[in-house]
This record gives structure tokens, C-alpha cells and sequence, in this order.
């Protein structure tokens, strides 16, 4: 079978790798094209100057993610979890906040934390209850209307509760301060919160690429191969060269003619040298008060001897700002909130770390455009690893639906 019958998938992250695998498992050989020199996309872990390794743009995976389930062996990644809560600095004290039904041992610190009202906690415990309703899936594709922080007043969560824990924690999920994200995404993230464990490859997020690339035995994978444009038969590749092709999965966002632009929230994400005595467990912690970082954690807590003596840290880059006044804010807020830091060790921005999208969903509802193409990718549905993983799923098997002939072995 020539060229042009073999499907073609452009952009190596999750929903690519994920799409080449749909494919391979129906038979068929697809080509998949990488602008960077790795697989991966948004899924990178760094080796800093010291050996320590550090993903870019702290990640975590929350291990009851359906689409992770079907394809990860998450315990081959040997993973380190977190505690299901957070330490947050209130008034000068460092207090603990996590989840009453899975962290039972804390459930004094929780309730003695004086963070929110004991209504507050009354109405945790119901909202874990609603969330594990129905299907994961159908959790996510209510099209319930207002933001996240409406839906958390609507729940009756008391202010102090909501800008004192809820409104920090969930900032950094979504890099987004004000909880504008529908509350589907934020109903969708409390389950996976709630029913399975968050934890950091112990090798880093890399590791979860490494995995799935060695799965991948009939695929044919070019990197520092950039997609030019792209058009109904066939894809115009950055050295000018053009590669013929039915319909390709495309996952990069404002590659195809019909594509809306996709905004992003971005961030900058820090590793800084620190004198403070760590946590002594794997936790994240919040800064309410803080002026741009959204969470951080100690580095010994997780990675060990290797992150001894650094905190790693994420933050909101504000419109208008500049990554060096984030990086001397975030520097202030830690300050403030007693953790000894000093130089900084290693950092990145992320321009595009996250999609921005007013409606969330667990998969586009038809992947293919009207040029004949496919397309994928978390822009599509939801801001996930997830829904990444999903929509390549989604497009390869729309693909296979549509090219029923596989290719000979």
C-alpha cells in the first residue's frame, strides 16, 4: 500500500503517541511526524546542572484518569504519591488540609485548621458524594452553567473556605486564579482527586513518554520534522518538501485552515535553592496570600536525596507582567511565607501550558474537519492529560471507521 493510504498523525504528545497506538492495534503502520527532537510535547523532564530531575511545568497524574488506566502501567513508573490535601500558610502557621475519606489519620488537622467552617467540611463530604454519581465520563460532559467559583458559592462553601484553600489549590490545577473554568472541569477533577491517587513518576513525567513510545513496534517516528500547513491530500512540510496523505490526525492546535486560534494560560515554573527543613512527606503546599506563585513543594519530599535542599515552584505569569517580576514575586512570596530560599537553580516558562476553553467535554463529538483531516488534542475537549489521551483515541478510531482496509503485513 503506498504512501498516501498510510495514516499520518502530526505532533508527538499524548494524543499522537495515543493515536498511534489505536492504529496499531487495528493493523495499520501510521508515520508520525514531531517538530521537536523528542516525543512528548508538554510532557518533558529536564536534568538540571546537579543531576536532579525536574519535570517542565510541575506535573502530577491523577491515576483514576480512564484514558491513563487503559494504556499506562502506572505501576512500572514506580510512582511517589502525594497526600491527598495540601499544607497551607495561614496566619503565620502552616496548617493541613486533606481529604477526610481517604487521609483519615488528618482528619484532626483538617478540622482544626481553621481554614473554612465546619459547615465547610460538612459540605466537602456531599460534594464528594455527588461527584462519584454516575459515570467518570458523564461527570465531565455536564454542560452545567457558570464558573467554577459560581458553582462553588451555589454549593454554599463560605468565602474564607473558598480564597483561603479551594481557590489556591485548584489556581495551580488550572493556572487560572479567578476559578473561571466551568464547573464540569472542576467537578470532573474533584472525582479523579477523590478516587484514585495523585502521584510523580519517580523518574519524572519523561518516563510515562518512554513507556508508551516502547509500545509503539509499527510506527514510523520522524522528529525535528515540522508541519508546515496542511490541506485536504497532503501536508507541507517545513523544508518546503510535500508528503501525500488521507485525511492525517493533526493534535497541534491552528494547523488546519477552518482552526480557531487557541488561547493559553502560561506560567513560569522554578526549582530555587532553600534552607528550610522540608514537609517531611510528599504534599503540595499554598501560599493564599501569595502574589504569583500558585503552589510549590519541597523537592527532598518527592525526589529524595537528589532534591535535597530545593523547592520547586509554579506560578501565574499576570497579564501585563514580565517572567523576571514573576520570578522576583515569587521569590517575595516564599519569603513571606518563611521558606528560606535563595538562588535560583533552574527555571522555564511555559507560554502554553494549558488550554483556555469556556465549555468542556470528554471528547470532541466528531473529530473530523471539513478538509478531511482529524483532530485531537486537549484543545479539543478538556485541559487534561486525559482528554489528550482520549482525543487521539477518538481521531484514530474515527480514521479506522473511515479506511476500513488495513495495510499488509
Amino acid at each position: 500500500m503506498g504512501l498516501s493510504e498510510r495514516p499520518v498523525v502530526v505532533g508527538g504528545g499524548a494524543a499522537g503517541i495515543i493515536a498511534c497506538l489505536t492504529l496499531e492495534k487495528a493493523g495499520y503502520s501510521p508515520l508520525l511526524l514531531e517538530a521537536d527532537d523528542r516525543l512528548g510535547g508538554r510532557l518533558r523532564t529536564e536534568t538540571m546542572s546537579d543531576g536532579t530531575r525536574v519535570d517542565v511545568g510541575f506535573q502530577i497524574l491523577l491515576t483514576a484518569y480512564p484514558e491513563l488506566q487503559k494504556w499506562a502501567d502506572i505501576g512500572a513508573l514506580d510512582p511517589v504519591r502525594f497526600v491527598p490535601g495540601a499544607k497551607v500558610h495561614h496566619r503565620g502557621r502552616w496548617k493541613t488540609v486533606a481529604d477526610p475519606l481517604r487521609a483519615p489519620s488528618l482528619l484532626l488537622q483538617t478540622l482544626t485548621s481553621n481554614l473554612g467552617t465546619f459547615g465547610d467540611h460538612i459540605r466537602i463530604l456531599a460534594l464528594l458524594r455527588d461527584v462519584r454519581r454516575g459515570t467518570a465520563l458523564s461527570i465531565q460532559n455536564q454542560q452545567s452553567p457558570g464558573t467554577t467559583w459560581s458553582f462553588l458559592k451555589t454549593r454554599g462553601f463560605s468565602d474564607n473556605f473558598i480564597s483561603r484553600f479551594l481557590a489556591p489549590f485548584f489556581s495551580g490545577i488550572f493556572l487560572n486564579r479567578s476559578l473561571a473554568p466551568p464547573s464540569a472541569q472542576f467537578c470532573y477533577t474533584f472525582r479523579m482527586l477523590a478516587t484514585g491517587d495523585v502521584i510523580r513518576p519517580r523518574l519524572g513525567m519523561a518516563s510515562l513518554v518512554d513507556q508508551l513510545e516502547r509500545k509503539l513496534t509499527r510506527t514510523e517516528i520522524r522528529t525535528s520534522t515540522r508541519v508546515q500547513s496542511i490541506s485536504e491530500n497532503h501536508l507541507v512540510l517545513g523544508d518546503g518538501s510535500i508528503l501525500e496523505a488521507r485525511g492525517a490526525i493533526v493534535t497541534i492546535p491552528g494547523l488546519t485552515p477552518e482552526a480557531e486560534p487557541t488561547l493559553w494560560n502560561s506560567c513560569l515554573n522554578v526549582v530555587f535553592a532553600c534552607s528550610q527543613a522540608p514537609f517531611g512527606r510528599p504534599i503540595i503546599g499554598l501560599i493564599p496570600a501569595s502574589k504569583a506563585v500558585t503552589n510549590f513543594h519541597f523537592m527532598e519530599d518527592v525526589q529524595g536525596e537528589e532534591g535535597k535542599g530545593k523547592v520547586n515552584a509554579t506560578a501565574l505569569i499576570a497579564e501585563g507582567s514580565t517572567p523576571d517580576a514573576t520570578l522576583h514575586a515569587m521569590h517575595d512570596d516564599l519569603l513571606g511565607a518563611g521558606i528560606r530560599v535563595n538562588e535560583t537553580l533552574w527555571q522555564r516558562q511555559i507560554s502554553q501550558a494549558l488550554p483556555q476553553l469556556a465549555q468542556v467535554r470528554s471528547n470532541v463529538a466528531n473529530p473530523r474537519n471539513p478538509q478531511g483531516n482529524y483532530i485531537a488534542g486537549d484543545h479539543t475537549a478538556a485541559p487534561s492529560l486525559d482528554a489528550a489521551m482520549r482525543s487521539g483515541r477518538v481521531a484514530a478510531e474515527a480514521w479506522i471507521e473511515d479506511h476500513p482496509q488495513k495495510q499488509s503485513k
